[in-house]
């Protein structure tokens, strides 16, 4: 199965970190693999460019989002430093790609910041803490394998 070349990129700054946050987004990339897809765990947008590749090959993205990123001026809006880096890497994403899955992985009040510009681009929210791993975990490889079946084979 040539499936194994598209890895789920997760991106957490909290990915190899012991709080709740790193455990929570490890625990939803052991169920991705043990379902059989390859993770890529990236700890921010900037590694990714060492993965340019990776990121052309990807078969989605989980973009982990907490309510500490966003600074304390307490409106978590429009211009908040979190929210303008998500956009940006969104935007970058969705100008090569219009189809990848991309999830936002973060605690149910993070969502009510998301600008909906932000929230239209997305497949879902994940709310941490709400589903089991694997359930998260089956329907991200759903989304996954048919946005693979709906690409072009290579060369065509």
């Amino acid at each position: 199965m040539l499936r194994f070349n598209f890895p789920i990129v997760i991106i957490d700054e909290d990915f190899r970190s012991e709080n709740t946050s790193g455990l929570g987004i490890r625990a939803l990339a052991s169920a991705i693999e043990k379902e059989g897809f390859e993770v890529l765990g990236a700890t921010s947008y900037g590694d990714l460019s060492q993965f340019a590749q990776q990121q052309s090959r990807a078969s989605a993205f989980i973009l982990s989002i907490d309510d500490e990123e966003f600074s304390g001026n307490g409106d978590g809006g429009e211009l908040d430093p979190a929210v303008l880096n998500l956009r940006k890497f969104i935007q970058e994403i969705r100008f090569k790609n219009a189809d990848i899955p991309i999830y936002v992985y973060g605690e149910t009040r993070t969502s009510q910041h998301l600008p909906n510009d932000v929230l239209r681009e997305l497949h879902g929210f994940i709310h941490m803490f709400e589903d089991t791993p694997e359930f998260v975990a089956r329907h991200i490889i759903r989304e996954a394998k048919s946005y693979l079946d709906g690409l072009a084979p290579p060369f065509f």
